[in-house]
């Protein structure tokens, strides 16, 4: 008898033991050291401001600002300061378009002109077939081009959608994922025609309004009026410069929203409830999982710790020890973006910054990720984030090099400077016009205004974008290639 009290003492005392130490992991604070690490990373990538936001079972756990929302000055940034969220915004389209289709008025699988009647694409089978599950998982075949066509132009949505026809296709319909914001746009601009009114007063009366995001916008139209607004800033050589913010009302449903931790926090929540928020459901959980669900692979086959990778309706689909993950990032001038859910684990993830370029909200997105998922960061990701850069600025310094290198000295443009000038055009971008001023050509196309110089041949340069003439039997101009926008051939006289 003595002996089996003994054993059930010993095997009483190693579960209670063995309780304790479950009970301790349970207990361990997955937030304890963060604020030094995001501050660590705030620094290390020289940004004025960061914003993080952590939500957990439908409570916002965790929010925080770091630095300040504008360089030189002490205004510090808060959990409820409006930043850009960029590409962000895509979801909220998708979203949006999963309550028409909740509401019967729409289908995932719509033709583009059942919406937008006028609209064209580059190939007449592509235009007929166009679905807006297409149009929201990135796989029309335009790959990432087109963008000048919005990015500070003057240019209406309606504009850049008929003008799209003139965009040749990269790839074949439906077979590669090629970012685009463009047909993001048409998403938004169907969302709108199927619910009677714009895209934006879909998205404000939508979601905005029953999220209680009341400082949330579409446009930065009204910002300046605002308090507790962070600003962007350009980061080179270290230093942060302020920059203007950047007006996208032109391309809204792929990347023009602004908002906060605070506010996004509750959209996440209502994500992470499959459509519900506040006790009530706005949006079907079986819609809101058709926006989570790959269409398109985006190529590589993942490795050991995370699974292939696909694109959903606005959000990148992938797997991270086993985790699902539905994520999405954002970038516009001089702010960048992150946003993450982890379903099964309940975990939502936010991060704002005020400049670019870099890397620290992947950095500080992980981070996070492995203390739910793992309990503790199973590597340094910012000093791999910093290697990353590093490699990448010595990449681009080579390429520079290349180029220079690459110049032939002591050549002389074919004809006189006058002979060049004029206006060019072309049926996707419009006209640009060329002008002289002193030894140098002035080229301006939209918000492009660049003072070239003679590089070599007849290739003028203004930093890393060249402009290159093609001449004729009869030594007149007959293109004008411009790196990394179009060619453009002399308009006509009317």
């Amino acid at each position: 008898m003595k002996r089996r009290v003994r054993i059930v003492s010993i095997l009483t005392m190693l579960l209670a033991a063995s309780s304790g130490g479950l009970a301790a992991q349970r207990k361990a604070d997955p937030l304890a050291g963060l604020d030094q690490y995001v501050e660590r990373v705030r620094q290390a990538w020289h940004l004025p401001g960061v914003a993080v936001g952590i939500v957990h079972r439908d409570s916002l756990i965790y929010a925080k600002g770091f630095g300040v929302k504008e360089i030189g000055k002490p205004d510090p940034v808060l959990p409820t300061t409006i930043f850009a969220i960029g590409s962000n915004t895509k979801s909220f389209t998708s979203t949006a378009a999963a309550m028409l289709v909740d509401d019967k008025v729409m289908s995932w699988n719509d033709r583009v002109t059942r919406w937008l009647p006028g609209f064209q694409l580059y190939d007449p089978y592509v235009t007929r077939e166009l679905t807006l599950r297409d149009v929201l998982s990135h796989r029309s075949g335009l790959g990432r081009r087109g963008d000048p066509l919005w990015y500070g132009t003057s240019y209406s949505r309606d504009e850049i959608l008929d003008r799209v026809r003139h965009l040749t296709p990269n790839a074949p319909f439906r077979t590669e994922l090629g970012y685009q914001n463009i047909m993001f746009l048409a998403a938004g601009e169907m969302v709108g025609r199927a619910a009677g009114m714009s895209y934006d007063d879909v998205v404000r009366r939508r979601i905005f309004t029953p999220l209680g995001m009341e400082r949330s916008s579409l446009s930065t139209n009204g910002l300046a009026q605002q308090s507790d607004v962070s600003t962007p800033h350009a980061i080179a050589d270290g230093a942060a410069k302020p920059i203007p913010w950047r007006n996208l009302d032109n391309a809204a449903p792929a990347g023009s929203i602004n908002s906060s931790i605070v506010e996004m926090s509750r959209y996440v929540r209502m994500h992470l409830a499959n459509g519900v928020y506040g006790g009530t459901r706005l949006v079907s959980a079986a819609n809101l999982a058709v926006t989570k669900t790959p269409h398109i692979n985006s190529g590589g086959a993942g490795d050991s710790l995370s699974g292939t990778t696909g694109y959903g309706l606005g959000w990148v689909v992938t797997s991270y020890r086993g985790a699902r993950i539905a994520w999405h990032n954002g970038g516009i001038d001089g702010m960048l973006s992150e946003m993450w859910t982890l379903p099964d684990a309940q975990v939502g993830i936010i991060v704002l910054t005020n400049g670019a370029p870099h890397s620290a909200g992947p950095a500080i997105v992980m981070n996070i990720v492995d203390r739910f998922l793992l309990g503790a960061p199973s590597k340094d990701h910012l000093a791999e984030e910093l290697e990353q850069n590093r490699a990448a600025m010595a990449r681009q310094a080579e390429q520079a090099k290349r180029m220079t290198d690459s110049r032939v000295m002591g050549t002389r443009p074919s004809l006189p400077l006058e002979r060049y000038a004029g206006t060019y055009t072309d049926p996707l971008y419009g006209d640009l016009s060329v002008a002289v001023q002193g030894d140098r050509l002035v080229f301006r196309w939209q918000s492009v205004d660049a003072s070239a110089e003679h590089w070599h041949f007849n290739t003028f340069r203004e930093g890393a974008r060249s402009f290159t003439f093609q001449l004729d039997a009869n030594a007149k101009v007959s293109e004008l290639e411009v790196s990394g926008l179009a060619t453009f051939r002399p308009k006509k006289s009317d």
